[in-house]
């Protein structure tokens, strides 16, 4: 699978995309995932990289992927993306002297101690 292919939605994103499920509905989906697959960790991200995230130019969403970290731990890579449904790899910036130049969109990882935590949801 190409980088492309990876990073690239199939489908139109826009801002719109997600809702209130309720916490009913939620410990239910967490506890059926529980269930059949016996994975019990969770992962905690902090508000402020989710708000630089979001504040990012032309960002109207966030996908979050699956991924293995340097010690082989599931983790969680959250990025950027644009009302094209792509990754917000850079963006232009404005410097104090009216200079234009790129700056790298945000990838974001990293829980504390980089652990998974086992918490779960409805004991």
């Amino acid at each position: 699978m190409t980088e492309k292919n990876v990073l690239s939605p199939k489908k139109a994103l826009n801002e719109e995309i997600g809702e209130d499920i309720g916490f009913e509905l939620g410990m239910k989906l967490v506890k059926d995932y529980y269930d059949v697959t016996g994975d019990r960790t969770s992962h905690f991200i902090g508000r402020n990289i989710l708000e630089r995230l979001l504040a990012q130019p032309e960002c109207i969403g966030l996908r979050i992927y699956k991924a293995l970290n340097e010690q082989g731990n599931q983790t969680y890579v959250i990025i950027g993306l644009d009302s094209k449904g792509e990754p917000i790899l850079e963006y232009p910036v404005v410097g104090p002297d009216g200079s234009l130049s790129k700056t790298p969109g945000i990838v974001a990882d990293r829980t504390p101690g980089d652990k998974s935590t086992t918490y779960s949801w409805f004991d």
